[in-house]
């Protein structure tokens, strides 16, 4: 075992899309975004998300399908940006669906002599503005220009820019989806998929949607928005939040989900030193910690170099099932929690997982869920568990 590490934990992951799959069952298919090695989780799992009932992936660049297909050689995958046209016997060679973002590229792409057929999603750009066609007349041209060809039309899609948690741009984006897709006849294409985890979680499914793709929640997260709670305050902005969604013809929101998720990654580390440090002494560069009083402190082999970040405001490790606050600066391969006499060297250390949320992770190293996830899963090596 090396001395800082991730742990993935298969049955968990299995657990996630089982429960998900089955929930949210009024989507005929549920796409898992394993982009970014598996948001840290690696390219093994997706078997496990496979057995719980996800049948359908997508990636972001053909070097991720790469890695994929290392693991899995069968399973549909989506790779959501466009592919180099020079490299489209790659796509082939792999078995891809590819994105189609606008009229050119696909018109481009249909002169390509490769001997393949792929099935083909048309990406719409329904305010987020990055890729995707903006007229619907050139949504409706890119159909007949597919249908008339030996590729298939399987899908057409967006990208949501909010989550639309009291948001009337996440609506505008609904509507304008909509409009772009007129001219088409959508119950002709098998997956019309408009949304991710959170619009699956926090809003009614849309009647034109046949799929749903999913990144954080498959991984363990129940990010679907929470009541304000009890108290007088609370009342008042749920009130103020019915008014304004009947006023702008807001979609409902879904609060307080119940399904049982659970978080598939962890990450642990060993105590390199356990020393004594004297009311006055400095700790790290800069010397940024000041000891108030007689400590001791535990020295673990982990830094920036395995994703934890410079930020530490706040920032605790468990051992022994004791939060251990975090003292000086994070460095690069190095840095050192507040300890009690209890601590041994042959103590484990838990960075991310037990009592340390991913959450918490998030706003003790000022990342994002995913951010966080990759950074850690990516820069530490990885050990599978089935439990």
């Amino acid at each position: 075992m090396t001395d800082t590490y991730t742990v993935i934990n298969l049955s968990n992951l299995k657990h996630n899309a089982k429960a998900l799959t089955e929930k949210y069952s009024a989507y005929g298919t549920h796409i898992g975004i394993v982009k970014g090695d598996a948001y840290g989780h690696g390219y093994e799992s997706v078997n496990a998300l496979y057995e719980g009932g996800i049948r359908y992936f997508a990636v972001s660049s053909l070097e991720e399908a790469e890695e994929l297909r290392k693991f899995n050689r069968t399973v549909p995958l989506l790779c959501l940006q466009p592919v180099a046209f020079s490299r489209i016997d790659d796509a082939a060679e792999l078995n891809l669906t590819l994105a189609i973002p606008d009229l050119e590229y696909l018109k481009t792409f249909l002169k390509s002599p490769v001997k393949h057929s792929f099935p083909l999603h048309l990406q719409i750009d329904s305010g987020f503005n990055r890729l995707g066609f903006k007229d619907k007349k050139e949504v409706k041209k890119a159909a007949e220009l597919i249908n008339k060809s030996a590729h298939t039309l399987e899908g057409v899609y967006q990208h949501y820019a909010t989550a639309g948690v009291f948001d009337p741009y996440y609506d505008a984006q609904t509507a304008r989806f909509k409009e772009l897709t007129s001219l088409l006849d959508l119950s002709k294409i098998p997956l019309v998929h408009l949304g991710s985890g959170i619009a699956m979680m926090a809003h009614p499914k849309e009647e034109i949607a046949t799929a749903i793709r999913m990144g954080l929640v498959m991984y363990g997260y129940n990010i679907a928005p929470e009541s304000y709670g009890g108290g007088m305050k609370n009342k008042l902005r749920a009130a103020r939040d019915k008014h304004f969604q009947k006023k702008y013809n807001l979609s409902e929101t879904i609060r307080d989900v119940e399904i049982d998720l659970r978080p598939a990654i962890s990450v642990k580390t060993r105590i390199i030193q356990l020393k004594d440090v004297k009311a006055g002494e400095h700790i790290g560069y800069s010397a940024s910690y000041e000891a108030e009083e007689n400590i001791r402190i535990a020295v673990l082999p982990v830094g920036y170099n395995n994703g934890i970040g410079h930020q530490n405001t706040g920032r605790v490790v468990e051992i022994n099932g004791k939060l251990c606050p975090v003292v000086g600066s994070v460095g690069m391969n190095m840095m050192c929690v507040k300890v009690d006499k209890d601590v041994s060297y042959d103590d484990e250390v838990t960075l991310l997982g037990g009592e340390i949320t991913l959450g918490m992770f998030s706003r003790f190293s000022g990342l994002g869920l995913a951010e966080v996830m990759l950074g850690v899963g990516k820069n530490n090596r990885r050990y599978y568990v089935n439990d």
